[in-house]
């Protein structure tokens, strides 16, 4: 079953980051897990679907279908509280998540252990078994780029020629999907830039090096149609600010129509 070439859909995507277990540590992006839990009640009670990169993909080829009101679940850095809190609600609800990954975060983790902040991030042990979790995806999110001094995120750096930040850009992806590749035996369809940072050109390089979506930080819906494989690149996201309810950030995500 495919859509008729042509046909388009709206795709709301959600970013989390780092979750709790204290309604109280709730932060810009900080999200108690007693309100991912209500969203994901939301989503499904207003007739929601999460979906797959695949899903998606397929799509975007022209060679699959996607639910009515699909929705993409996104979680940003790799937080181990992702994996220690998430699954058992996506299972509860029938949900997917995509999680992107920093690499140099991972192999901080991995050589000094949990340090028991909602910043700890996963180790490479404990990506594999993230790896394993049928309902999560793996995805990209830069392997030394995830900073805002000297470059930012991975835009290009004033005066770095062109060509440079091509170099640049490409060897750091390569780093983290080949390590992905190694440590999890995941290929990722899905880069997410750093702190939303794109620079002109870097969906072309995502795409040369065989990524299929890119993920920002514009908060927008984003507008997909079958058959075109361009659209899936830089899809807006809308931040799960940890402080608001359920329907307050709903109601901003979705739009009051919905």
């Amino acid at each position: 079953v495919f859509a008729p070439p042509g046909t388009s859909c709206r795709l709301p995507v959600i970013m989390y980051h780092s979750l709790v277990t204290s309604d109280s540590a709730a932060d810009q992006y900080v999200c108690p897990i007693s309100r991912v839990e209500s969203d994901l009640a939301w989503l499904r009670d207003n007739g929601y679907t999460s979906v797959s990169l695949a899903q998606l993909v397929a799509y975007a080829d022209g060679t699959g279908t996607l639910p009515k009101k699909p929705v993409l679940l996104t979680l940003d850095d790799g937080y181990r509280n992702n994996l220690t809190l998430l699954p058992a609600l996506l299972e509860q609800y029938d949900m997917r998540a995509v999680i992107s990954v920093v690499g140099e975060y991972t192999d901080i983790y991995t050589a000094s252990g949990e340090d028991g902040s909602p910043h700890s991030c996963m180790s490479w042990e404990d990506l594999n078994r993230a790896a394993g979790v049928e309902r999560i995806e793996l995805a990209c999110h830069s392997y030394y780029f995830h900073h805002l001094t000297g470059r930012k995120g991975c835009a290009r750096k004033d005066g770095e020629s062109l060509d440079d930040w091509r170099a640049a850009l490409t060897a750091d992806t390569l780093a983290i999907r080949q390590a992905l590749e190694e440590q999890c035996g995941v290929i990722p369809l899905c880069y997410a830039y750093p702190f939303g940072q794109i620079t002109e050109g870097a969906d072309q390089v995502m795409q040369q090096l065989g990524f299929r979506v890119t993920l920002s930080c514009n908060e927008q819906s984003s507008t997909l149609t079958s058959g075109n494989r361009d659209c899936l690149f830089s899809l807006g996201r809308f931040n799960r600010d940890g402080r608001l309810s359920t329907e307050a950030f709903m109601a901003r995500a979705m739009g009051p129509s919905q």
